[in-house]
C-alpha cells in the first residue's frame, strides 16, 4: 500500500472519556469517527488483503498516558476495518505507531497515516492464512 496521509479535525479522546461513559455516548464516539474517516477514505470494493501499517499523530492540549491514548483511538481500526482498508485489527493484518503531541486547541487534530508494512510476521504466524 503506498504511503497516504488523512487529517482529521479531532483529537483522539482519552479511553477514561470514551470507553468508560454510557454505551450511547461510546457509541455516538464511534460513529462520528466512523464518519470522518469514510470522508476521507471511501469503503474499499476489494477490501485489503495485505498487512497493513499506520501512524496514528494525535496532537492535543493535554497529553495522556500511552494506555489511554491506545484505547481511546480505538474507533479509528474498527472503523478502517469496516471500510475495507485493514483486513482486521489482530497483530497478523495490523501495526499502529502511536504518538502524541501537545499544541494549542486550535491546533488540535488527528493524523493517520498510512505506512508500508516493515515487520515480518510474529513467530507461529502463517503468511498464507
Amino acid at each position: 500500500m503506498p504511503t497516504r496521509l488523512i487529517i482529521i479535525k479531532r483529537r483522539v479522546p482519552s479511553q477514561n472519556k470514551s470507553q468508560y461513559t454510557h454505551w450511547s455516548r461510546y457509541t455516538k464516539e464511534r460513529d462520528a469517527w466512523f464518519l470522518l474517516i469514510r470522508a476521507h477514505l471511501p469503503p474499499l470494493a476489494q477490501p485489503v488483503t495485505e498487512p497493513v501499517r499506520i501512524a496514528l499523530r494525535s496532537y492535543r492540549t493535554r497529553l495522556v498516558d500511552f494506555a489511554n491514548l491506545v484505547g481511546g483511538a480505538k474507533p479509528i481500526p474498527d472503523a478502517l476495518q469496516r471500510l475495507g482498508w485493514i483486513k482486521d485489527d489482530s497483530p497478523r493484518w495490523f501495526f499502529c505507531d502511536y504518538h502524541q503531541f501537545q499544541v494549542p486547541k486550535a491546533d488540535e487534530r488527528t493524523e493517520i497515516e498510512f505506512l508500508p508494512w516493515a515487520g515480518d510476521l510474529p513467530e507461529g504466524l502463517d503468511p498464507d492464512v
